[in-house]
This record gives structure tokens, sequence and C-alpha cells, in this order.
């Protein structure tokens, strides 16, 4: 209950899915909880039941591919609590498109959203974290900056610099007491992967439940418990690392491409 006990963490992407199932764990384990989005109108209502339940949420508009918009969410922080311990980059989209027709356009959005956002985020929380001597940033990157799936370049070119570039701070900024780490999911069953199962039926359900050696989807409450972990006093020593939450996938060879089933 007390894992992060005081601790003041910032969520980006944090109405639905993997975002909001690591803040409702902070708030669970004592911490302080930021929760931004570009969709207000749930994070206020989530942040509501939080606080509702004794826990202590504020919740902020925020849309991570501007700078401004994540400057003011560091700021208010700032203003409420006096210092940020925890900052995790989760926001994304998942567009997906082949290469060679994929337009300009997409793939700069991605880059904007999945991956300048954390660069924009890291950029702003890292000086209050190395006055403080302390500091997690955990960054959800994705079994996909590991694996090929069809037509997913752009995402996974993001996904795999999240990687690079945390480990490259963790060298830069240890010193400080300042960790980065990320965390890669496989195929997690959150609200965009409900509605592709609902849009795309069986087979991207099933496919997706056969690629990892666990032969189920993972739920967005155990990539969460992984986040409580790194960002808690617990992991302390903890640098610099990856940490798949997964059921196996990408220790297998196979991979199923769901439009040649």
């Amino acid at each position: 209950m007390n894992r992060l006990k005081d601790k003041v963490a910032i969520i980006t992407g944090a109405a639905n899915g993997i975002g909001l199932a690591i803040s409702q764990a902070f708030v669970h384990e004592g911490a302080k909880v930021v929760m931004c989005d570009i969709n207000i109108a749930k994070c206020d209502e989530e942040a509501q039941k939080l606080c509702a339940k004794g826990g202590i949420a504020k919740s902020y508009a925020c849309d991570v591919g501007v700078t401004d918009d994540l400057k003011l969410v560091i700021e208010k922080t700032l203003g409420a609590f006096g210092k940020i311990d925890i900052l995790v980059n989760n926001a994304a989209v998942a567009i997906s498109g082949d290469i060679r027709e994929m337009p300009e356009s997409a793939w700069d959005t991605i880059m904007n959203i999945n991956l300048k956002s954390v660069f924009r985020g890291i950029k702003m929380t890292l000086p209050q974290m190395i006055q403080q001597q302390s500091g997690s940033i955990i960054t959800i990157s994705s079994v996909q900056a590991f694996r090929s799936w069809d037509d997913w370049t752009a995402y996974a070119a993001a996904k795999g610099a999240i990687c690079s570039m945390s480990n490259q701070l963790a060298g830069q900024f240890g010193h400080f007491n300042v960790r980065f780490n990320t965390i890669s999911p496989g195929a997690i069953l959150t609200p965009m992967n409900q509605r592709r199962i609902e849009e795309e039926g069986e087979r991207f359900l099933k496919s997706s439940i056969e690629q990892s050696a666990m032969l189920r989807m993972g739920e967005a409450e155990e990539v969460a418990m992984t986040a409580v972990f790194i960002a808690s006093d617990e992991a302390r020593f903890i640098n610099g690392e990856d940490i798949k939450v997964d059921g196996g996938l990408t220790t297998l060879p196979r991979y199923f491409n769901n439009k040649n089933q």
C-alpha cells in the first residue's frame, strides 16, 4: 500500500488502458498522481474516482504532441506539489502503414506523439530531478521494437528509439540518482485492442493469444505493477533497463501475420 508513499508522479495518456492502470496502481501505493490526456473528460472522471477512494489525483488536458501543453502540466505539478519524483511517458498513437505507401504526414505524426513527446517530457522534468538528486523516468516502449510486424515500421522505429534514448540517458545522468528505464508490453487487452477484436474478429484475438508463450493476452494491470516496481525504491539500483511484459512473446521465433491467416 505504501511503496510509492508521498512520491509525485506525472503520467501521460492516463485516461484509458495502460496509462489509467498505472495511475490507479500508483495511487493505491500512496503516490500523488497527475493524470494528463487529450481526453480530458475521461481523465477528469477517472481522477475523481481515485480521489473519492481517498487518493490524491489531479487531471489536466494535455496533447503530448504540443510542447506548451506538457510545459503547463509540469508547471502546475510543481505548483501543486513542489516536486516531481516520477515521469511515466505512456501516451502514444498506433498508426500502421506500408512504408512504400505511408505519407510523410503519418510518419511525422507518429514520431511527434510517440517519440518527440518523450524528448519533451524528459527535457522539462530532468532539471527538477537533478536538483532533487532523485527521480525515475519510465517510458512505455513495445515488443515491436524487437520483433517485426508487417506494416508497423514507423511505430517500431519510434519505440526502438525510446529504448536507445533511455539507455543513453541512464548512463549520462545516473550519477544524479535519476534513473531511466523502459517497459515493453506485448499483446495487452487494452481498449484499443478490444476495439480491434470487435472490428477484426476472432482471427486477431487468436493470433494475439498464440504469439505469447503463455497463450493469453496480458492485462493492463500487469504492466502497471511492473511500473510500480520500477518507480519504487525497491528498484533504486535498476537503471538503463528494458523490462518486457509480454508473456514470453519475444522468446519465441514465431510470428503470426493476421492478414495471412
